[in-house]
């Protein structure tokens, strides 16, 4: 058996654990980033997950990470948001959580009010620094 064939995915465990195993390895997360994907998103500062995130930038303190891009497909467009949030571990699963489900919320309303046709793809990563804390070679 190859042990670098990863067919099956890792096992799931909630947000808790994996913040723990991360700091029981020595690396500790920094922060989290969040990305999602659609194409029903707008690149004008009107669009509604813009908004979204520049008012939650404000109040959960990453607003100057919030980044937009398009990327140009065969047949159309697909525009992406994201951002990152930096801060301290003990606060970490609380704040991802709730960042999480202000998004949640208001991407289910805005696909009943049919800004979207249906719900962002998205996903999020944690951040960290390498455990030697120099750059990866």
């Amino acid at each position: 058996m190859n042990k670098n064939n990863d067919e099956e995915p890792p096992a799931s465990v909630d947000l808790g654990t994996a913040i723990e195993q991360m700091i029981d390895d020595g690396t500790p997360p920094d922060g989290f980033h969040m990305m999602f994907f659609s194409e029903d998103f707008g690149i004008n500062e009107q669009c509604p997950t813009n908004q979204l995130l520049r008012m939650l930038g404000e109040q959960y303190n990453f607003g100057d990470t919030i980044k937009r891009q398009v990327y140009q497909l065969p047949k159309g467009k697909i525009v992406s948001y994201e951002f990152a949030w930096l801060g301290e571990v003990k606060e970490m699963q609380h704040t991802l959580e709730s960042i999480d489900g202000v998004i949640s919320t208001q991407f289910e309303q805005m696909v009943t009010d049919k800004h979207l046709r249906k719900q962002p793809q998205g996903r999020v990563s944690f951040l960290a620094q390498s455990p030697t804390g120099g750059e990866e070679e």
